[in-house]
This record gives structure tokens, C-alpha cells and sequence, in this order.
């Protein structure tokens, strides 16, 4: 039910990024399709930012809540960066 993904994408990073523990978290099924396409990431705190290509509505059907369970450190920060910078489909 969960799956490994990756702030900085596998096929945009190189060796050392890929095996690299904090360019990696678990995440249910829904919530790491909605990360790979960009709807969703997460800020320096460990919160959750929805992309303005969804409606609340639909926020609210699939249950956006989340947060990281742990605070990223500033390596993980690093990713998450890379991930609101270069992934992510932006805010309203």
C-alpha cells in the first residue's frame, strides 16, 4: 500500500541522488500519484501544499491533509526545493 518516491525524480538524478536516503519517503498509492504528477508537495515544515490544478472540491473528496510525520532535515530540504521548483504545478 505504500510506495518509494522520489523529491528529485529517478530519471533526473544521478547516481549518488538515486541512492541518496533523503531524496526518498513512503507514501500511500493516491497520494505518490498525486506527488509524481506535480498536485501535490510539501514545504520546509514538513506540510502539505496542493496545486491550484485542483478544486477543493476534489481536495476535499480525496482527503488532503497530510503532513510529514517527521520534520525534513536541510539535505531533504534540498529535495523538497528541487521538487516545489521543478515538479510541483503551483499554487493558487
Amino acid at each position: 500500500m505504500l510506495r518509494a518516491s522520489h523529491y528529485k525524480p529517478w530519471r533526473r538524478s544521478d547516481h549518488g541522488e538515486r541512492l541518496d536516503s533523503n531524496n526518498g519517503l513512503l507514501l500511500s498509492a493516491n497520494l505518490d500519484a498525486l506527488f509524481d504528477a506535480g498536485l501535490i508537495t510539501f514545504d520546509d515544515a514538513g506540510g502539505m501544499l496542493v496545486s491550484s490544478s485542483l478544486s477543493e472540491e476534489e481536495q476535499r473528496e480525496i482527503g488532503l491533509t497530510a503532513r510529514l510525520r517527521h520534520a525534513p532535515n536541510p539535505r531533504l530540504c534540498g529535495y523538497l526545493a528541487y521538487h516545489r521548483e521543478r515538479v510541483f504545478l503551483g499554487l493558487r
